[in-house]
């Protein structure tokens, strides 16, 4: 299971999904779309959003604070075993 965490810095949602998937021992990439050009362009492809955090847990695309993602990504994590 890959999972990637597209963040912005000074997001508290995103250092939250941070804490989420650390607390559940879930290895993650992060990818900072503020200073990497080519991971925005990779996220807005993924979630057509343009605001981070936006988390991908192999074909599933999760977005918007963490308070809306958490219960969305408990069931990911869950049906992929994690």
């Amino acid at each position: 299971m890959t999972v990637t965490v597209y963040t912005v810095p000074h997001c508290s949602s995103c250092e939250a999904i941070k804490r989420f998937l650390q607390a559940r021992a879930v290895p993650y990439r992060e990818k900072n779309v503020r200073l990497d050009p080519a991971a925005l362009a990779e996220m807005q492809a993924q979630a057509n959003v343009r605001i981070a955090p936006v988390t991908v847990i192999g074909e599933q695309v999760f977005y918007g604070t963490f308070e809306d993602q958490r219960p969305l990504l408990e069931a990911a994590l869950r049906d992929n075993g994690a």
